[in-house]
């Protein structure tokens, strides 16, 4: 779905730029400086950002093409038009100008008017260039001037109130947006008006961080935030777009609009209107990225809502991605703030669980319909807002003061920006991450399941609780969806397993999904990615009703497995590329969240596959939990998957897999303690399921054919036997 939204996205792109470069011509323009002698059809204005070529070499900052065009009136008799390029090297505005390039063109003294064209390849830089026209007929005549122009990039923020980000706390108020560095490389045309465009004045501005939509240059808080922390890392000035309104979701995509492009009429919507500004600008075939804010208002009543189902606001979310995809042709990635909790919560109690009928059912919508529409489309990102402070009056609120919540918010997305965009190095804990499998990972002694284990999106990410007061606790915000009824007593980590200990009613079905809502407030606890100490730039994105499926995990790095010898356990693991490895750890706990070292073992230090071998003559009485921890000579960790033996239910006396290798078919032998229903799964050498099915098991020995590897190519293959008390697996090599 990915790719195909891709190249749907390239075909379209080429067909909208050639349409914008001929329709570009006719649109309005930012009002240029005039003089009496002549006209300008091409000048800079004070303040403007021009768009900089994005040079092949992300460590370059490239150039823009600042262009010089008009007439000049010959009853003055100039022989030359001059433009002079003054940087100002000294920060100081008007003062600190300093001349760096003189460009000269000859006109006719016969002819009127006189055509003239010049231009100037701008840097993309933190400073501030000065240009002055000059008509010369022996002396030197100032035409126009432009103050303050820069070349950079240009994104679009939009969408509600968390987008327009006004000051909601004391802290906004008193200017700290505005008072982060280089702020004045932070660019803005005209503001976000909810009146109609023609309302909305034709100017370009330094960026404000304070102040509302009606404010001349606003950028919202953590728009401001984000530009800077652009311009002050990267060296590039940018140009923000903030077109954030309190309405609902249908205002912000395209109607058709009453008149032609041109007519600004009182029945502008927002996207026309933002359309309009980036056109005016000379931006809007230059837009970097779109920042989307939206949802929450969409949470509210019915009285003065739209209702908004998950189907619904998908088709509204892929109708204006299409929409930015066709009117935007430089637009490379699109990032969506998913949203959260608390702006309409009825009840009060702020907890996925509380009966709050607009919250429960249209805001998790929201939140699952934007999860799954980053999932189909490779160039959106979600971004996560959970674990950042959500509270702009010491209360759970929708919004966000600015030093624990805004700027953290700008921040995040910051990172992803300058991988993506600016060419920093793909790097671990700066990503938000959500779940890709879920399956059931322990039983307790009746054979009821216990246990599940969420694996992670992304493997190389170190993840964490953050649990620290005044934080809530993390396995409030879960809930397992299901007929019956169930209660989640713990969470923890377990490398990149995310491990759901739970409890229920008793003769109640298994659990069929998972969901995670966070919450609002001061106190939102959270998984996050990177350690207590040195938080990532990351955390968990909500979903909804999440499946879990059973052998869906990746099977065991280390091939553990564990057998029975009397009253010992047999445990047996295999290390691929063994030279890697330092050395092997045994640990066992009597819980899966609550291990301890029994046995250590260095590596052989052999390269290939080796074998370890560790009997534990004195188990737990009742149930043993093991994994392996094997650390590698990088000082890097790898944990095997954790194996349960229960002496109480164990039931497989002897499983194997004949002939091994295979050449053609196989078969499996599977000796049982007492009659059982098992799953028998498939697995590629990656962990990825390729088949299942079900098969009941006398006492005794029970053979049957593994005919589903006849349907694969020769490789390494995983043969799982899942019972209710245990699973067992075997590695099988196809030939050739």
């Amino acid at each position: 779905m990915k790719q195909t939204n891709q190249k749907i996205w390239r075909i379209s792109s080429v067909l909208t730029l050639i349409l914008c470069l001929f329709v570009s011509s006719s649109k309005a323009q930012a009002p240029l400086p005039t003089f009496s002698q002549g006209t300008l059809t091409a000048f800079p204005v004070n303040n403007q950002l021009y768009p900089r070529v994005v040079p092949a070499n992300p460590a370059l900052n490239g150039t823009a093409t600042v262009n010089f065009i008009g007439t000049i009136n010959q009853g003055v008799n100039y022989s030359q038009v001059r433009v002079k390029v003054l940087r100002d090297d000294d920060g100081n505005g008007p003062g600190g100008y300093i001349l760096k390039l003189t460009l000269t063109q000859n006109i006719s003294t016969t002819s009127s008017p006189a055509n003239f064209s010049l231009s100037h390849q701008l840097p993309a830089e933190l400073f501030d260039y000065r240009y002055e026209l000059y008509g010369f007929n022996g002396s030197e005549i100032l035409l126009a001037s432009a103050d303050k122009v820069v070349a950079g990039d240009a994104y679009i923020i939009n969408g509600q109130s968390n987008a327009e980000a006004s000051p909601w706390c004391a802290e906004n108020i008193n200017l700290q947006p505005n008072l982060e560095p280089n702020r004045n490389f932070v660019r803005v045309y005209g503001y976000p008006t909810s009146g109609t465009h023609s309302s909305m004045a034709k100017a370009w501005y330094v960026g404000n961080g304070v102040g509302g939509n009606n404010t001349a240059g606003f950028t919202g808080s953590w728009g401001m935030r984000l530009g800077t922390r652009i311009a002050t890392l990267k060296g590039i000035p940018v140009c923000i777009f903030n077109g954030a309104y309190g309405a609902f979701s249908p205002y912000f995509n395209k109607v058709t609009p009453i008149g032609q492009f041109d007519t600004y009429s009182a029945n502008d919507n927002n996207y026309w209107r933002l359309m309009r500004r980036t056109e005016e600008a000379g931006l809007k075939n230059h837009i970097r990225a779109i920042l989307w804010w939206q949802g929450e208002t969409d949470m509210g009543l019915p009285t003065n809502a739209i209702i908004t189902s998950k189907a619904n606001y998908k088709l509204f979310l892929n109708s204006m991605y299409s929409n930015w995809l066709s009117d935007y042709p430089g637009l490379s990635r699109i990032y969506v703030f998913q949203v959260r909790l608390g702006c309409y919560n009825v009840t009060g109690d702020n907890t996925p669980t509380d009966g709050g009928f607009f919250d429960d059912y249209y805001g998790l919508d929201i939140m699952q319909a934007q999860k799954e529409f980053a999932d189909e489309n490779s160039n959106v990102e979600l971004i996560s807002t959970n674990g950042v402070d959500q509270t702009s009056t010491g209360l759970p609120d929708c919004h966000y003061c600015y030093v624990d919540g805004y700027s953290k918010i700008a921040d995040r997305v910051y990172r992803i920006m300058a991988q993506q965009l600016y060419g920093e190095p793909i790097s671990a804990n700066t990503r938000s991450f959500g779940p890709i499998a879920a399956d059931f990972t322990a039983i307790n002694v009746g054979g009821i399941k216990t246990q599940i284990a969420i694996r992670l999106e992304r493997p190389t990410d170190t993840y964490a609780l953050d649990e620290l007061p005044p934080n809530g606790v993390v396995r409030n915000d879960f809930r397992l969806e299901g007929l019956g009824a169930y209660t989640i007593s713990s969470v923890s980590i377990s490398g990149d397993l995310l491990l759901i200990n739970f409890n229920r009613n008793a003769g109640n079905p298994d659990p069929t999904g998972i969901s995670y809502f966070g919450h609002s407030g001061l106190s939102e606890g959270t998984v996050i990615n990177g350690t207590l100490a040195q938080p990532g730039g990351g955390s968990l994105y909500n979903f909804l009703n999440y499946p879990i499926t059973f052998g869906s995990l990746p099977v065991d790095p280390l091939s553990l497995t564990v057998s029975r010898a009397g009253g010992a356990h047999q445990l047996r693991w295999k290390a691929e590329s063994n030279e890697r490895f330092d050395q092997f750890v045994v640990e066992r706990g009597e819980t899966r969240n609550s291990f301890k070292p029994i046995y250590e073992v260095y590596g052989t230090g052999q390269s290939g596959t080796i074998q370890y071998d560790f009997t534990d003559n004195k188990p737990n009485a009742t149930v043993s939990h093991y994994r392996i921890r094997a650390i590698q000579q990088d000082g890097k960790e790898l944990f095997s998957q954790v194996v349960t033996v229960n002496n109480r239910l164990n039931n497989v006396k002897e499983f194997r897999v004949y002939p091994n290798p295979v050449a053609g078919s196989a078969n499996a032998t599977i000796n049982m303690n007492e009659a059982a229903l098992a799953t028998i799964n498939l697995h590629d050498a990656s962990g990825r399921l390729l088949s299942s099915r079900k098969l009941q098991l006398q006492k005794g020995n029970n053979q049957f054919s593994l005919g589903e590897l006849l349907d694969y190519n020769p490789g390494t293959y995983i043969v799982r036997v899942v019972t209710a008390t245990e699973t067992q697996q075997i590695r099988v090599v196809k030939a050739k």
